[in-house]
């Protein structure tokens, strides 16, 4: 099915710059995001996220509160969370297996969302890449849309924070999945999903 913007479908953009002028509302959300504050998290709590690697828990984890991951220049930090059930997947993708890795990061998600109850959403959130010469993190922005528009469940694009709009190179990029629950076991407390990027 459809990767949508704003419940609508969209086509494939031919660049990050065609994206951006049809859908300008993600130019303001992308500001938005690169303005949160920095967020201090337990280190207890937190699954590191490297490159080439991706994870994903439920807020019913007692061992992880928060998934993270940085030092994301061309790569991309790719999230997905069912806003039902709260399952998120985090990933740290370098463009090196994009089309096998789209799937498992959505499958991922799905397959701890299969409560009846708990119905949602998946909602995807990406930045990363800068406009740099050789053009490598352009080409992984439109692999990552791309690749996701193949899957057949529905994925709503809410942040996308890559490329053309992250233009300056941050000296450390930190997107982190905090899951809506109450304290874990070893005293870390995080009450909402946030994402946050910290600019150095």
């Amino acid at each position: 099915m459809p990767l949508l913007i704003q419940n609508r479908r969209i086509e494939r953009p031919g660049s990050t710059v065609d994206l951006f002028a049809r859908y300008p509302h993600l130019q303001e959300n992308a500001r938005v995001f690169r303005s949160k504050p920095v967020v201090d998290v337990d280190p207890k709590c937190l699954l590191y996220i490297q490159q080439r690697e991706f994870a994903a828990t439920t807020p019913a984890d007692n061992s992880v509160a928060v998934l993270g991951s940085d030092d994301a220049t061309t790569c991309h930090l790719v999230l997905v969370r069912h806003t039902g059930s709260g399952a998120a997947c985090l990933a740290h993708c370098d463009g090196s297996s994009t089309w096998s890795e789209v799937p498992l990061i959505v499958k991922a998600v799905t397959s701890l969302s299969k409560d009846p109850a708990k119905e949602g959403r998946l909602e995807l959130h990406l930045v990363g890449g800068f406009d740099d010469e050789s053009k490598m993190s352009h080409k992984l922005s439109l692999n990552l849309l791309s690749a996701f528009q193949r899957q057949k469940e529905d994925i709503h694009l809410e942040t996308c924070c890559i490329t053309g709009l992250r233009s300056v190179i941050f000296s450390l990029s930190l997107l982190a999945a905090m899951l809506a629950r109450g304290p874990c076991s070893n005293g870390c407390h995080v009450s909402a999903f946030i994402l946050d990027v910290l600019v150095m």
